[in-house]
């Protein structure tokens, strides 16, 4: 099949999905997310750990309710989590440096008022619309971050 012919059947089938009302939360298809199985610090330490073996460095975290409360603001527990592979990641910004938008990979980890911890992050793929990912190598980089991501929620998410 000629690569063009399989970019475009990708982007339809993106665009199909992320408009379905099938989509895995309330927010949207570029948005995944889900409900964890533990609490924020065992939920952040499981998927660090699980992305650390695949060459993801934690470089740093973002406590959105300690700022909040220098505002003398309330939050509930909120961090963002900033992962980078910089193997991944120098590839994908020589196909495309507007993507450097996107590194490292933000991962917001929350609660609610009744304890329950989630998780969301922007689906990769959609980084290749937004960014006009075209190359094949460069679409198979986003969907390994996919996959990554996939698997290292996985371990913390609740079955549906």
């Amino acid at each position: 099949m000629p690569k063009k012919i399989l970019i475009a059947l990708l982007f339809s089938a993106l665009i199909v999905n992320s408009c379905s009302n099938k989509t895995k939360s309330a927010k949207s298809k570029f948005i995944v997310s889900g409900l964890s199985k533990y609490d924020m610090n065992k939920t952040i330490n499981i998927i660090v750990n699980n992305l650390k073996d695949k060459n993801y460095k934690l470089t740093g975290t973002f406590d959105h309710e300690k700022e909040a409360l220098k505002l003398q603001e309330m939050l509930y527990p909120t961090k963002t989590l900033n992962l980078y592979n910089n193997k991944i990641s120098t590839k994908l910004i020589q196909c495309n440096p507007s993507i450097s938008i996107e590194l490292p990979i933000r991962l917001s980890v929350y609660n609610e008022l009744n304890g329950k911890t989630h998780i969301a992050y922007t689906d990769p793929e959609y980084w290749s619309l937004k960014h006009n990912v075209k190359d094949n190598k460069c679409l198979q980089l986003l969907l390994l971050i996919k996959r990554d991501l996939e698997e290292a929620s996985s371990k913390v998410l609740e079955a549906k």
